[in-house]
């Protein structure tokens, strides 16, 4: 079966272009202005066309957390961003004990390819628990510790497959050997909830750490030790031009201001989108919800989770459609890339090398949406289409 998209503003590398977009057997194989045959036609009506959208931080949606470790929590937390445009999906897991992890990593792994879970599946992010105390944020303090090499080779003895991305605090003791391990098995290493200074963030960047989860939320900055100011995670990113940089667009976690100086720095190369949409993310009319998790209540409020005393922000109700809209409308970046952010930079860092362009022989996952970023249609790989 031959599909091809017409009328379609096609957001590419180089530009948008107007052309047709032929796509058989999950795979797109034509991006041209010929006439090719085609069994079906969809037109997009003058919308644009869009890679699907890769979230690589999120934990959960709809009302269920992935770490709920059911069939139930898997299939909705993921298909309600699927409704809003995420193609390929990570789930994160937070830091819990050894036996909630465990279970959590064992059903995503039972469960990532069946049919009934619409976006992509290819990993776990692990977020801690290897974190500081001091930025440890809406993560649990009683989960949190420092780099335990018999706790962490045994996960990756039982769970490893499954683990494609770990989340933690370079300062910590036995940080340098964690993240060789990282390296070593092919785990893609992030600083995160971390109090790093530049010597710690430079030293991981030497040994293979190119990646801080979503940036200025529980990361460090500048400090003064006897007077001389010292660099923090966010300064030491943005003096490293090639490491990437995850952020929460959602116009709570990085006001459209701060959006924008991300931008003008890092570019739409090292720029990531990501929700970190925690239970209630995609969901209608959750203002004013007292909500548990753990040891650590939060509220609904103003469009975002708060801690209970509202300190400081718990995770997101966003979904990817949100990012790209609060850049697009409120930061006032341009739209490819925006797209790019949240599309090409995390299929890179993720190495996913046939997703995140509409490019011949990539993968056929593919939105249409509108001006306002409303998602028009949604299709994958897979074959789903809504």
């Amino acid at each position: 079966m031959i599909t091809r998209i017409i009328n379609g503003k096609l957001i590419l590398s180089e530009g948008i272009v107007e052309k047709y977009l032929y796509i058989e057997n999950g795979k797109i194989t034509a991006v041209t202005n010929d006439e090719l045959f085609f069994d079906e036609e969809i037109d997009a009506n003058g919308n644009y066309v869009s890679p699907g959208f890769i979230d690589i931080h999120v934990h959960g949606g709809g009302g269920y957390e992935f770490v709920d470790a059911t069939f139930e929590a898997v299939k909705n937390a993921a298909n309600i961003h699927f409704e809003h445009g995420t193609t390929t999906i990570y789930p994160t897991i937070s830091a819990y004990d050894y036996s909630k992890t465990v279970n959590a990593l064992e059903t995503l792994r039972k469960y990532k390819d069946n049919d009934e879970v619409l976006p992509h599946i290819y990993g776990v992010h692990l977020e801690g628990p290897y974190f500081s105390p001091k930025q440890s944020g809406a993560q649990d303090p009683e989960f949190i510790r420092t780099p335990d090499e018999n706790e962490y080779t045994k996960l990756y003895n039982d769970c490893g497959d499954i683990i494609k991305r770990w989340s933690y605090a370079p300062e910590l003791p036995n940080s340098n050997k964690f993240l060789n391990f990282l390296i070593e098995k092919g785990i893609i290493a992030s600083a995160g909830h971390t109090d790093a200074e530049y010597s710690h963030i430079k030293s991981a960047y030497e040994n293979g750490m190119k990646l801080i989860t979503h940036l200025y939320s529980c990361t460090s900055t500048i400090t003064r030790k006897s007077g001389f100011r010292i660099l923090g995670v966010i300064e030491t990113a943005y003096f490293y031009d090639d490491i990437d940089v995850e952020t929460i667009t959602d116009g709570c976690h990085l006001p459209p201001e701060l959006i924008s100086l991300i931008y003008k720095i890092k570019s739409d190369e090292n720029m990531c989108l990501v929700t970190d949409a925690i239970r209630h993310g995609g969901m209608d009319n959750v203002e004013s919800e007292t909500c548990e998790n753990g040891n650590m209540p939060y509220i609904i409020e103003d469009g975002v989770a708060k801690l209970a005393d509202r300190s400081a922000f718990a995770g997101s109700i966003a979904t990817t459609d949100v990012l790209v809209r609060t850049c697009v409308k409120k930061a006032g970046i341009p739209m490819p890339s925006a797209i790019k952010m949240i599309t090409e930079v995390p299929a890179r860092i993720m190495k996913l090398d046939k997703k995140g362009k509409l490019c011949v022989g990539y993968d056929a996952d593919i939105l249409i949406l509108d001006e306002d970023i409303n998602i028009k249609k949604v299709m994958t790989a897979k074959g789903e289409i809504i």
